[in-house]
């Protein structure tokens, strides 16, 4: 136990890039790293430019952080030295595979990093295809690595205007599957919940192949007024119970 407690401390006190999230990310991943500022995916539900105190437009327009992967290969090599052994999750406030990535490719050396000091990494995306780049590593050193999908939505038109830069949703379930094909641990995060209808499906279309769920509600936005989310509570529950599927629901959706 006291050797958790200084890992928690150092990770907070003498770590530049790899941090410890706070509030409803800490749900999701006690560990993070953002490689990124910003995103290009331009969802219009994003609660990363609020959290960050960025003008939307401008948080939209992402660039490469100052020297990242110097600073994020030492954050590793102390967190190795310590022996940390919890997942480091790609990412919170950006997305490890936005289209910024396919050119400059921090993604994939933030992986050979963690890996190489026998760290774990969680991937959390809406990147689709652009991600099955990197599954070489994942699947090479798969009992360090897990691979998650963000999806929100069955109707493409809908999907289209609420998140236009990001992959469609079904090339996202394609990247679920080839990953799960090859040996790597996959995880949907079914948050936000913009519509219950089209959650509910999302794990009809993907639990043969998906090893867990994480369930969170609509924050930040109007359109959670119009969710009755004790029902969809029951029903997410009910549903993931019956297909004998791990999940995971949130603190904000527990409480109704």
């Amino acid at each position: 136990m006291q050797k958790c407690s200084h890992i928690i401390e150092t990770a907070k006190l003498r770590t530049s890039i790899i941090y410890e999230p706070r509030g409803r990310a800490r749900e999701y991943s006690e560990l993070a790293a953002n490689l990124y500022r910003g995103c290009d995916h331009g969802c219009i539900y994003c609660y990363a430019p609020l959290a960050t105190r960025t003008k939307r437009d401008y948080f939209h327009q992402p660039s490469v952080r100052s020297n990242v992967i110097k600073k994020f290969k030492e954050d590793a090599k102390k967190l190795s030295e310590l022996g940390e052994n919890r997942s480091i999750l790609l990412s919170f406030t950006t997305d490890p595979y936005q289209h910024l990535d396919v050119k400059e490719k921090l993604t994939r050396k933030a992986i050979e990093i963690l890996h190489s000091n026998n760290l774990k990494v969680s991937i959390l995306t809406k990147g689709g295809k652009r991600s099955e780049r990197d599954f070489d590593l994942l699947s090479k050193h798969s009992e360090l690595s897990e691979y998650g999908a963000t999806l929100v939505f069955t109707a493409e038109d809908l999907r289209k205007k609420i998140e236009p830069y990001a992959a469609p949703t079904d090339e996202r379930i394609t990247s679920l599957m080839h990953a799960h094909d090859i040996g790597i641990k996959t995880y949907v995060s079914l948050e936000p919940v913009w519509d219950p209808e089209q959650s509910l499906a999302l794990i009809d279309k993907t639990y043969e192949f998906v090893d867990f769920y994480k369930v969170g509600k609509l924050n930040y936005n109007n359109q959670q007024n119009t969710i009755n989310w004790t029902q969809f509570k029951i029903d997410v529950i009910s549903k993931l119970n019956e297909l004998k599927k791990q999940y995971y629901i949130k603190i904000d959706l527990q409480k109704y």
